[in-house]
């Protein structure tokens, strides 16, 4: 069986998908879920729903099936250590004790203001509370007796199914900027946008490279970007120009300043040799899917 954590989230609901293609229709979803994520489930097949309570009170991980982690309080703005430790570190240190293969959704954020992103622990340096609690998650990983545990570090994911994460101010420029043009015909983004710089990475390939790596029996710690990187404001030129929308430069919050990282580039080296893949542009992408 799979066993999905955080399978009504954006990349969870994607992942189930993938598996749903793949022929896997024994799959158990876990998650706390909301009226902002019911829609992530429409068309998927799977046998249960749970909580992630009950995946841990009720005996139903078997040493034979694949726990794919990908649940989390994914706030980088989160302020309570407690809460996100409870989540995010507890939560993995506990689902570690009972299974033999976990494919673990990290973070590239672990890596902080570093522009040296090899896989690495002089090249951690995470700037928020998530992101440290990702790199705990990560370091237990290093010493954990699981037969097999995959981490993957994600980058800039986005793509379908995230329009849940808007509610809570954590969409993808992909998905913020398609809502505004389509509801106002304005784009806004912060001023200096030009010059923030990240690798942002489609979910479908996200998924489709941690399906196919599973194959593989050795546990490591992988970077998952595409080693490209695009600004902010391409981004929203990118979908200006197919809404016929105008850009809009706003001031940067005082409390969002110094938080986020300036630049994120994956280094492709370690997934270059577990896998041979073409990643999806975000031209690509809007061609496809607007």
């Amino acid at each position: 069986m799979h066993i999905v954590t955080g399978a009504a989230g954006f990349v969870g609901s994607n992942l189930v998908a993938h598996l749903n293609k793949q022929g896997h229709t024994d799959v158990l979803l876990v998650d706390t879920l909301s009226m902002h994520k019911t829609k992530n489930l429409a068309g998927l097949q799977f046998e249960d729903l749970i909580s992630p309570s009950e995946l841990l009170d009720m005996n139903y991980i078997d040493r034979s099936d694949t726990v794919w982690h990908m649940g989390a309080n994914s706030s980088t703005k989160e302020t309570d250590w407690e809460k996100i430790y409870t989540s995010n570190v507890l939560y993995t240190r506990q689902l570690l004790t009972k299974c033999n293969t976990m494919v673990f959704a990290s973070s590239a954020s672990v890596y902080g203001d570093n522009t040296d992103t090899q896989e690495d622990p002089a090249n951690e340096a995470p700037k928020n509370l998530y992101a440290s609690s990702k790199l705990i998650c990560d370091n237990i990983i290093r010493n954990s007796i699981v037969n097999k545990i995959q981490s993957w570090r994600f980058f800039n994911v986005y793509g379908n199914r995230e329009s849940h994460k808007q509610a809570i101010g954590m969409g993808s420029p992909y998905t913020n900027f398609v809502k505004q043009a389509k509801e106002t015909g304005v784009i806004k983004i912060f001023e200096g946008s030009d010059k923030v710089q990240r690798d942002f990475v489609c979910v479908e390939d996200v998924v489709h490279i941690m399906y196919d790596c599973l194959q593989h029996d050795e546990s490591f710690i992988c970077n998952l970007g595409t080693g490209t990187t695009y600004t902010f404001e391409y981004w929203a030129k990118l979908i200006a120009s197919h809404y016929n929308a105008v850009i809009e430069y706003i001031p940067v919050p005082d409390d969002l300043k110094g938080i986020y990282q300036m630049y994120t580039c994956s280094d492709n080296k370690k997934l270059d040799e577990l896998i041979n893949h073409d990643f999806k542009s975000p031209d690509q992408f809007v061609e496809e899917n607007l």
